[in-house]
């Protein structure tokens, strides 16, 4: 019984130690093994020409908007075009009863021919008289009173003349005729209904080829701007964008063509207007669109992700993989952003690496596991 537990005894010491022995040579092993440095994203820095631009709010409006009045007044008997159609400028689109009016120049002949006539005979007296006046054959007296006579048919023959003129020009009128060429919408005055001259609106055409937005920009924006022309030898009849609601850049690219002598007091900004083609139509007045203009192509531009910077106590840092895989807290200084992006103006040079996700695990000092962006964004619009 002795022997068995003296036994155990050993064996249980030589057990615990074989741990003890395991146990000290795994603390070994854990002190001497390295961690392995964590993966981070970067981005290679590259130089490039990039373009700096300001997308501002704007509404589409007809190039030409004209709102079809009737000259004369009566009743709509005829119209010639369905509504939204496309009209040349002459085009017949509607006609008022132009009864009344063919008679008023049929009035104002009769009373031209009648004038006409007292003027023919006024002037054979004068003719008549006046041989007779040297030899006294017929008083002074008469012969003035001759001349006199046809003086005045003769102002009343020209002033017949002119009302048979208007006459003519009020029958014109009762044909109602576009005076641009463009797209017409729906009448407003249906066939049967009374018209008053210069009251009724009948219907409105528009131009739709060109095609005009108006925007307004901060008198702050505007002084920026103009400065960083002069700056960059930019031209303000830059080409510019129009973005549509949907995102998309219209094929088009239009011209400043006119800007405010003033600005508007209660808003302190300055309107401004651009023209675009438009062949397809597919531009509309009414349209809420963004006017994309280029103010400055900024040369061997730096470009990072917004992401990829840092801001403690005011100022920005980005975190840089230098030599070594080590990880770099740099300050830097920002430019104009572009979409997602800082343009840097110090700090970073091309051919740099920017950790541009992973900075929870890159911290400064520390070796990384550099891995390279697959895909960078684009450059879209400035937010100065």
């Amino acid at each position: 019984m002795i022997d068995r537990f003296s036994t155990h005894r050993r064996l249980a010491g030589s057990a615990a130690l074989i741990g003890l022995t395991l146990l000290a040579g795994c603390k070994d092993v854990a002190k001497t093994a390295a961690p392995t440095p964590p993966d981070v994203i970067v981005q290679t820095l590259a130089a490039q020409n990039t373009p700096l631009s300001v997308d501002i709010v704007s509404e589409v409006k007809a190039f030409r908007e004209v709102e079809l009045r009737p000259r004369v007044s009566g009743l709509i008997i005829k119209q010639t075009f369905q509504p939204g159609q496309k009209v040349s400028e002459g085009d017949l689109l509607f006609v008022i009863d132009p009864r009344a009016y063919d008679e008023a120049v049929i009035d104002a002949q009769a009373k031209l021919a009648e004038s006409a006539a007292v003027l023919a005979r006024a002037r054979q007296d004068v003719a008549r008289y006046q041989p007779l006046l040297p030899d006294n054959a017929i008083p002074r007296q008469t012969y003035d009173q001759a001349v006199a006579f046809e003086q005045q048919n003769a102002a009343i023959v020209q002033a017949r003349q002119a009302a048979l003129e208007k006459a003519k020009l009020d029958r014109s009128y009762a044909e109602v005729r576009s005076p641009v060429s463009g797209q017409i919408g729906l009448q407003k005055v249906e066939v049967g209904a009374l018209a008053s001259a210069g009251q009724s609106v009948l219907a409105t055409v528009s131009t739709m080829d060109p095609i005009v937005t108006y925007f307004s920009i901060p008198e702050v924006d505007f002084l920026h701007f103009s400065r960083r022309f002069r700056e960059s030898g930019q031209s303000p009849s830059t080409p510019l964008e129009l973005i549509l609601a949907d995102g998309s850049v219209y094929a088009e690219k239009g011209q400043i063509d006119f800007t405010d002598r003033a600005l508007n007091p209660a808003t302190g900004t300055l309107t401004m207007r651009a023209v675009f083609p438009n062949p397809s139509g597919l531009l509309r007045p009414g349209m809420n669109t963004r006017v994309r203009i280029v103010y400055e192509i900024a040369q061997d531009a730096i470009l990072i992700p917004q992401k990829a910077v840092t801001e403690m106590l005011g100022k920005q840092f980005a975190t840089v993989v230098v030599a070594g895989d080590k990880v770099e807290q740099r300050p830097i200084r920002t430019g104009p952003r572009l979409g997602d992006q800082w343009v840097i103006e110090d700090g970073l040079k091309a051919g740099e690496r920017v950790v541009v996700e992973g900075l929870q695990k890159a911290r400064p000092g520390s070796v990384v596991n550099p891995l390279a962006a697959t895909t960078a964004a684009k450059p879209a619009a400035v937010k100065p």
